[in-house]
């Protein structure tokens, strides 16, 4: 099972790396996985511990802490991540994707902390100067040569039209070329007599890091980048607190349109010739009455005349009787 982490910052455009690892270094360290440069980010800062059906995330002690989903994340406590969950780290935000994915390659790593830092550079209205090579050998030593915008491409040799024109007779007419893209920057040797030697090595092919001297014929150039360079330079030193904590943004959720109220049931209809009235009832109480009295009806009416008939003729007959007995 492979994770992706889109990582972000305020602003600028989201840089997606996929690994497929059973631990996930997050941390400004070049050994990181997941390299954040930025001193608000410790060295390694938070690690993703991930098996074949779970991702959990725990803290590494990190100076300004880790967030997931805007909660704060205890010191060493496993929290488990689910797709779209989105981590806090420094000034950096990571969305979790967990998918079933072809990895990135491992140089994809410092590509990510490139961009990274340039995003954060052009942030700040500022601009990384442009790698270069510079001459260690002959008469011109220290001459340097910037390297045009990606994607872009020069040659070395002595050649007239070479970009990189030197004077040395073991050095081939067009003797290598310098390519640039948006990961970096590679030499490569074009069929040379001498081909290339780096470190007492000949090599046809090489991706080259800030510091790395090569030699072409008799002439040593050192390869400079300013970008990288930067990047070293966050490795080492304190952390520094956050400037402003990132914003957790949760994933919309479609909002659903109200269910509309059930229509009441309408009330009984009463028995023809029952009603006594043609008023309209009075409202119900929504708390029942402890003894609900039965309404009057006709029938209940004629009952009572009975009643009362029936009791004013057993007086009459009862004093009757009694005048018939006093006659006597």
């Amino acid at each position: 099972m492979a994770v992706t982490l889109i990582v972000s910052t305020a602003g600028r455009e989201p840089q997606p790396i996929t690994l497929d690892l059973p631990r996930i270094v997050i941390g400004r360290s070049a050994h990181a996985d997941v390299r954040l440069p930025a001193r608000s980010v410790s060295e390694q800062h938070a690690v993703l511990h991930c098996d074949k059906h779970e991702v959990f995330i725990v803290d590494e002690g990190s100076t300004n802490g880790t967030r997931v989903n805007g909660q704060s994340l205890p010191l060493g406590r496993r929290k488990q991540l689910h797709d779209g969950d989105v981590i806090a780290a420094g000034q950096f935000t990571l969305r979790v994707g967990i998918v079933i994915a072809r990895p990135d390659p491992p140089e994809r790593t410092a590509t990510l902390a490139r961009r990274l830092l340039l995003n954060a550079l052009s942030t700040q209205s500022d601009e990384a100067a442009p790698p270069r090579l510079v001459l260690l050998t002959g008469k011109q030593a220290g001459a340097a040569w910037m390297l045009p915008p990606a994607p872009s491409r020069i040659l070395i040799g002595r050649e007239p039209g070479c970009e990189v024109l030197l004077d040395d007779r073991e050095c081939s007419k067009q003797h290598a070329e310098v390519l640039r893209d948006h990961e970096g920057v590679t030499v490569r040797d074009l069929g040379s007599r001498n081909g290339i030697v780096m470190g007492g090595r000949g090599m046809p092919e090489r991706r080259l890091r800030h510091g790395d001297e090569f030699t072409v014929g008799r002439t040593s150039l050192r390869y400079h980048d300013p970008t990288e360079e930067l990047l070293r330079s966050m490795e080492t030193g304190a952390d520094e607190p956050v400037p402003e904590l990132p914003t957790f943004e949760p994933e919309p959720t479609p909002v659903q349109a109200p269910e509309a109220p059930a229509e009441e049931p309408p009330p009984p209809a009463l028995p023809e010739g029952d009603a006594t009235t043609s008023e309209a009832p009075a409202a119900v109480s929504a708390k029942p009455a402890l003894v609900s009295a039965k309404p009057l009806t006709r029938k209940g009416t004629f009952d009572w005349v009975v009643v009362v008939l029936a009791v004013v003729i057993l007086m009459v007959s009862i004093s009757g009787l009694m005048m018939l007995l006093s006659g006597r």
